[in-house]
């Protein structure tokens, strides 16, 4: 491109804009470009009048675009609030195609995630594997890797109703001063744990012995969970009068995942969640608030997956939606869609404040206080919010009283579950699921035979008296 193109006009716009909201003179930013020469494609270092010329007429190197971006911090956010996009002058410039919207981003996580899961479905029947299939991959991604790895199953469930939930895994680098191995620096590891939906995990000690238990900073701690992670459909079309199910919560405390994973089992639906499908498009999904409350607002309505239970938390109101997350930014739901709120207790929101997710280290009490607070005005915020729709019988509160016990907490979820069932028994929708649960039963051993048997034990709608325990 010659140095008079208009994209080099851009260019020339754009560096003067963003000198002057860095606060760079031309000397500022010719040292910060010498000092990365080897990355600039400069043959020799720059000096403040080339950093004038290039403000004025003349052009420096297309590879020295990249490091001035990023020196500079660039992005499309003009007020300079944005994390530093380095695609962002070369699109403005037309180097490159003007990134994608916003929904086209969420339709493709959300296919991707499906062909994933799709993928992992059909290995799973072509080769009988069990569901430690997850765990197994990320072991021998290790041992590829040339780390160490530790697997303890973890069976949990309601009083008397055990289920394989998970799987820890502790991975370990080699050597006396190693320190605990992080997924980026391994992309094997890294694959096996993104394609296992593996979550980190705080739970400890994992050894009763606790002089068997390892240095914390020697390893990292990680689950695969066989409850709470994607699924996909069972069924072809939607059950009548029911297109889909919303869960949504202030925070993870209430496992919302496990329930919406039981309630899509038990009804042949699929299952996912605006974090993972976050995790497609991002880094952390975690700190992607914006992007899944557009993921939830364009399921809600424009972009309804159908023969899916989804779950939405969030501990923020997305300031551009009055409805949320109840309806889009319009008010518009799609028509018989079911929506459960589940509302937290205050213990429930302190021990989210407590254990921030993707975070190990303790919080201060400062960080503790600013959290519990934040939750509880986004509480308030919801509770308003859901008064002026509680009319519509398709959107139900469900109350949730926390428990530290990890027994109680099970029965919680599948106490929820049974009132979702029953939700729907009221609302007129008929199922015969008998196929259905018989398949599944074989086809996940290790989770729903206990499940089935908890709800047929309950009298839970859909669920046939077979399933029941026998005394």
């Amino acid at each position: 491109m010659a140095a008079h193109d208009s994209s080099w006009e851009i260019f020339r716009s754009e560096l003067k804009h963003w000198m002057e909201m860095r606060r760079f003179t031309n000397k500022a930013l010719a040292e910060a470009i010498n000092a990365d020469l080897p990355s600039s494609g400069l043959s020799a270092p720059v000096d403040e009048q080339i950093i004038k010329r290039w403000r004025h007429s003349t052009s420096p190197p297309l590879m020295t675009l990249k490091v001035i971006g990023r020196i500079l911090g660039m992005s499309s956010d003009p007020t300079g609030r944005a994390t530093y996009d380095p695609t962002h002058l070369p699109r403005v410039m037309g180097i490159l195609d003007p990134a994608p919207e916003n929904a086209e981003l969420i339709e493709a996580a959300y296919r991707l995630q499906t062909v994933r899961a799709k993928i992992a479905e059909a290995q799973s029947t072509l080769t009988a594997i069990t569901a430690d299939e997850g765990a197994v991959n990320v072991v021998r991604a290790a041992a590829a890797s040339g780390l160490g790895a530790a697997v303890l199953p973890v069976f949990e469930g309601p009083r008397g109703y055990p289920m394989h939930v998970s799987d820890r895994i502790d991975l370990r680098a080699q050597g006396a001063e190693a320190t605990a191995p992080q997924p980026n620096q391994y992309p094997l590891v890294h694959d096996a744990l993104h394609d296992a939906f593996a979550v980190r995990s705080r739970r400890a000690p994992r050894f009763a012995d606790t002089s068997l238990q390892p240095n914390p900073d020697a390893y990292a701690a990680w689950a695969v969970q066989h409850v709470g992670c994607p699924r996909t459909s069972a069924v072809d079309r939607p059950h009548v009068g029911l297109p889909a199910i919303a869960i949504t919560s202030v925070t993870t405390t209430p496992w919302p995942d496990d329930v919406g994973d039981i309630v899509a089992m038990v009804l042949g639906y699929g299952f996912t969640t605006t974090r993972e499908l976050a995790r497609e498009l991002v880094s952390d999904p975690y700190a992607a608030e914006p992007l899944r409350a557009d993921i939830h607002d364009n399921f809600l309505y424009a972009a309804t997956p159908l023969c899916r239970v989804w779950t939405h938390h969030s501990a923020v109101v997305p300031p551009a939606n009055d409805h949320a997350p109840f309806g889009d930014a319009q008010g518009r739901v799609t028509s018989q869609l079911l929506h459960f709120y589940v509302r937290e207790d205050d213990a429930s929101l302190r021990h989210a404040a407590e254990h921030p997710a993707s975070r190990l280290d303790p919080v201060s009490p400062e960080e503790l206080d600013a959290a519990v607070a934040r939750t509880r005005a986004t509480r308030a915020e919801l509770d308003a919010r859901f008064e002026r729709v509680q009319d519509n019988p398709r959107i139900r509160r469900i109350d949730y009283a926390f428990t530290p016990e990890a027994e109680d907490r099970w029965a919680l979820v599948f106490e929820m579950t049974l009132t979702i069932l029953r939700r729907l028994d009221e609302l007129g929708v008929r199922l015969d699921l008998t196929e259905l649960h018989e398949r599944l039963a074989r086809t996940e051993p290790q989770v729903a035979p206990q499940v089935l048997r908890w709800l047929a034990d309950h009298d839970a709608p859909f669920v046939e008296s077979r399933h029941r325990t026998l005394h």
